[in-house]
């Protein structure tokens, strides 16, 4: 409180007379937008936003007691002086600078602190070093306001990078969330980035940070090199030694040669558990292009101990009992380097037909066959990126005509195989390394394995009669699917108004956007946005094909097999946003 009467270079509002202020005790004024609440506190006044941040409770039906303001409504208490919260869960109340003059009480127009970028950025981290998650929202609205995502991305992302010991599933919901951007709008990228945040700050809570390795000195090895050695290290589990190459490695090489190094050894274990090890890596690379100086290096020292612990399927029987499978894949391996030089010598790629008859091979019964359909693909100059699509589109097909007579946990066979295959394709089309397209054929032996998950094969929305009638326009589509999307299991339903989406051309943008926000509000793991970010990135190879249908009816199948569940996490998200808007919470909640 300033008693000075010099004119100040700020605006200041009329509140009260000291006497009357000093005889209520309290009394509440509107200062712009706000309500404030000016209190007399011993010789002192001051001077919060009325309403409780946490909830909205109006501060004046509080308690004030030893400088500490009370909300009755959950109890949370803050420093009058500054407006700064004892309890974290409730976030700090704006304080407002007070004087007296002539014996009339004023209050600033604005708050001491301006809620700009920079003030959002801070509180974001505090957000989640306490991991308090309404404080993680309003921050991220604060931050969406002065369009300030690629600054969110890179900093929680710097911040995940600094304070775990290995990639996590909240990086990959913060990858997933970045690559999906192009295609959604404020609000959803608002709930997106929260369920991607949420989970970054309940990882590094509890985490303990890993000691980074350094590079090898003088960093000046050849890829060949660098390749020879991080294989070796992957298979005798050498964390150090391999943690030491990889950041020589991303010292010294140009992009599309590091991608070569990391993924290669990414796929030297098949279908490495189930598939996660491998999509880790295309999305530690992919994150990385957020980041800022230094920040390639660290995202890749968190994937140093999967690398060198996690188990592949050459360790399991199912790829050996009862057909051996593993040592065709590895023979295979081995005649990679020779056959895709070949290729690249002979047949052009414009020479090879992509084929559907490629895709039935995929989803036959007999492994030997599919190594042969991909192995003479690529000898006849067949590109290994369209390779490698086909093999997710297959992947996809799993999900489509996935049978619900299984048990609800076997989708994650199938999203894991889609996961993997979509990273795949990613992966070839930075690098046609042979370490890296040898991954199109484990995905393809991940896609046989899965066989089974479709008998019998649930039909397309296509092959069925409709069992009511469907809406044509495209809100009323999307209002209906995310309607269906509220009940149990309505699998069927959904897939067929993704289906008769399309099918109107209407834009995918939309329908993107939709999925995306009816993914993000249910308190699931990564693996369901997981496929919708891989599934979209597929459907850019058709472009509106009858692939883009199956690939999307993949996608809302899985979705909708595990919706609605509690929500929780969107409660914390909607309160934030009706109080970052002054929409009535408490007020509501009394009536």
């Amino acid at each position: 409180m300033s008693k000075s009467s010099d004119v100040q270079a700020v605006e200041w509002v009329r509140a009260a007379e000291l006497e009357r202020l000093g005889a209520d005790g309290i009394v509440v004024v509107t200062v712009g937008d706000a309500r404030v609440a000016v209190i007399a506190h011993g010789e002192r006044v001051f001077a919060v936003d009325n309403r409780c941040p946490h909830m909205g409770f109006p501060l004046d039906r509080g308690s004030v007691s030893d400088g500490i303001l009370t909300c009755h409504w959950h109890q949370a208490r803050f420093d009058l002086a500054s407006g700064c919260t004892f309890d974290l869960f409730a976030d700090d109340v704006p304080a407002y600078e007070t004087r007296i003059e002539a014996g009339v009480v004023y209050v600033s127009a604005q708050p001491r602190q301006a809620r700009d970028a920079r003030f959002h950025g801070e509180r974001l981290r505090r957000g989640i070093e306490q991991n308090v998650p309404l404080v993680q929202a309003k921050s991220l609205l604060g931050l969406l306001e002065v369009d300030a995502f690629d600054r969110v991305i890179a900093e929680v992302g710097t911040y995940a990078t600094q304070n775990l010991a290995s990639f996590s599933e909240g990086l990959v919901r913060l990858t997933c969330v970045a690559n999906l951007r192009p295609y959604l709008t404020v609000e959803t990228t608002y709930q997106a980035l929260f369920y991607a945040v949420r989970q970054v700050a309940a990882e590094t809570s509890t985490a303990v940070p890993r000691k980074r390795r350094s590079p090898l000195e003088p960093a000046d090895h050849d890829l060949e090199t660098l390749c020879r050695w991080l294989r070796q290290w992957v298979q005798t589990r050498h964390l150090d030694a391999a943690e030491r190459t990889l950041l020589t490695g991303a010292r010294v090489l140009d992009e599309e040669s590091l991608a070569a190094l990391l993924l290669g050894a990414a796929a030297e274990r098949l279908f490495a558990n189930t598939g996660h090890l491998f999509d880790f890596s295309i999305k530690a690379l992919e994150l990385a292009e957020h980041l800022g100086d230094g920040g390639t290096e660290a995202v890749l020292s968190l994937l140093t101990t999967p690398l060198t612990s996690v188990r592949g399927e050459e360790e399991s029987t199912a790829w050996h009992h009862p057909i051996e499978i593993v040592e065709p894949l590895r023979e295979l391996e081995a005649e990679l380097p020779e056959l895709l030089a070949q290729a690249a010598r002979g047949v052009s790629s414009a020479d090879w037909s992509d084929r559907q008859a490629l895709v039935e091979v995929l989803l036959g019964d007999d492994p030997m066959a599919i190594l042969a359909a991909l192995r003479d693909a690529l000898a006849q100059g067949a590109p290994p990126a369209r390779l490698a699509a086909r093999v997710a589109y297959a992947a996809a097909l799993r999900l489509a005509r996935f049978a619900t007579s299984n048990e609800v946990t076997d989708w994650f066979n199938v999203q894991h195989t889609m996961n993997f295959t979509c990273a795949v394709h990613r992966a070839v089309q930075r690098t046609a390394s042979p370490d890296v397209v040898r991954a199109i054929f484990h995905g393809a032996i991940a896609v046989y394995m899965d066989r089974y998950l479709n008998v019998p094969p649930a039909r397309l929305p296509g092959e069925r009669g409709s069992t009511h009638p469907l809406p044509t326009g495209r809100d009323e589509l999307l209002g209906a699917l995310l309607e269906t999307l509220d009940q149990r299991a309505e699998i069927a339903t959904a897939a067929a108004l993704v289906s008769r989406y399309l099918r109107q051309k209407h834009p995918f943008d939309a329908l993107v956007d939709t999925l995306t926000f009816a993914t993000v509000r249910e308190d699931l793991d990564f693996h369901s946005l997981q496929v919708l970010a891989g599934g979209v990135r597929l459907c850019d190879v058709w472009k509106g094909g009858l692939e883009v249908e199956h690939i999307m009816v993949g996608v809302v199948r899985n979705l909708a097999a595990h919706c609605p569940t509690r929500r929780g996490g969107q409660q914390t998200a909607s309160i934030a946003l009706r109080l970052h808007r002054g929409d009535p919470v408490y007020e509501e909640a009394e009536s």
